[in-house]
């Protein structure tokens, strides 16, 4: 597949919702500074203590997915997200005696912090002065096309976070300006098992390092699949938590697929089994008819979701659909070995 699609040259793209706009638009400019931030926090890898990394894995993923939902996909920021950062910086705050507030232009407790302490706590400065332009062209995109308060506050939270993890920062690696990287070879500690006197990961349900992009790849697989049969399909993937993590739908596949893809992950979480295996226990008669009438009708009774296990616990769920049931439930096996080979073909 080609990087390149020449589809751009006029100077117009895309969004998720198939809407085609000038490259001068507010939304495309907020968008493209989200990629710096998450580029930004990935050249800030190689000099963060290793106890920080594991945070910064997810907030990177969760930039994807609010990317996503800006650009017209399914809904990531929530108010419980949004809670999920503020404890995490407080956590922070707790540890390094930093107010985030500090980072106010007019300053907190502790006035303004200056850039530079170290190279760790300056990369994440960086990071964090690029997210709060993005808050700022939230805003402008806000007062045009409307943005959720919640997408609002999770900007305004998430730069609270990084300054708070730029002083933890400065705290652990200050050897001063131009030390050299601290962790290039110090692996990060595992997302459930944080290094002793270390920080906990975010709070977000996280199934671990990298598993958005084998999501990615793991729809993406299912998607070819579905082209060999003859069809267009929609697939997704949700962590253990029912929250989506990916939801990618196929040129020409139906509109109504995508929602019933991500509800399909949905149900084989939080029923811990297949849809196939769900649909006769929803039967009239059956001990739990009723159940797709649940969860604000999120639950489905048909064929296409399966939950992927890893050491006997549930921690994701993969949903397809666009097919006839018995073709969404072969893709939905099909899944379920690609996922325990390892994601690959």
């Amino acid at each position: 597949m080609s990087l390149y699609t020449k589809k751009g040259d006029t100077g117009f793209s895309s969004t998720m919702n198939r809407i085609m706009l000038e490259k001068s638009s507010p939304v495309f400019h907020l968008l493209g500074t989200l990629d710096e931030f998450t580029s930004a926090l990935g050249m800030a890898k190689p000099w963060i203590p290793a106890q920080l990394l594991e945070i910064v894995r997810q907030i990177q993923n969760d930039v994807i997915l609010l990317s996503e939902e800006i650009a017209g996909g399914p809904r990531f920021a929530t108010h419980e997200r949004v809670a999920s950062l503020e404890k995490a910086t407080a956590s922070i705050e707790e540890t390094t005696s930093v107010s985030a507030g500090a980072q106010s232009q007019t300053g907190g407790a502790l006035g303004p912090a200056v850039p530079g302490a170290t190279q760790a706590g300056a990369a994440l400065d960086l990071a964090r002065a690029i997210v709060r332009r993005a808050e700022r062209e939230a805003v402008a995109l806000s007062q045009r096309r409307g943005l959720s308060r919640d997408i609002m506050a999770w900007l305004n939270r998430i730069s609270d976070l990084i300054y708070a993890m730029a002083r933890l920062a400065d705290q652990l690696t200050g050897t001063g300006e131009g030390e050299p990287p601290r962790n290039t070879s110090a692996p990060s500690a595992p997302a459930d098992m944080p290094e002793e006197g270390g920080l906990p990961p975010l709070p977000y349900g996280s199934s671990g390092p990298g598993f958005a992009a084998q999501a990615v790849n793991l729809c993406f697989q299912v998607l070819e699949r579905a082209r060999e049969m003859g069809f267009r399909a929609s697939a997704a993937v949700c962590d253990s938590g029912g929250f989506p993590v990916c939801s990618i739908r196929d040129d020409g596949a139906l509109l109504a697929s995508v929602d019933i893809a991500a509800n399909k992950a949905f149900t084989s979480v939080s029923m811990k089994m297949s849809t196939k295996q769900l649909a006769p226990l929803a039967q009239p008669g059956a001990s739990l008819y009723g159940i797709q009438f649940t969860n604000g009708g999120r639950i489905v009774v048909f064929g296409g979701g399966v939950p992927l296990e890893r050491d006997g616990a549930v921690i994701a769920g993969f949903g397809v659909s666009g097919g006839t049931e018995e073709q969404d439930t072969r893709l939905a096996d099909i899944a379920l070995q690609l996922f325990k080979g390892g994601f690959h073909s």
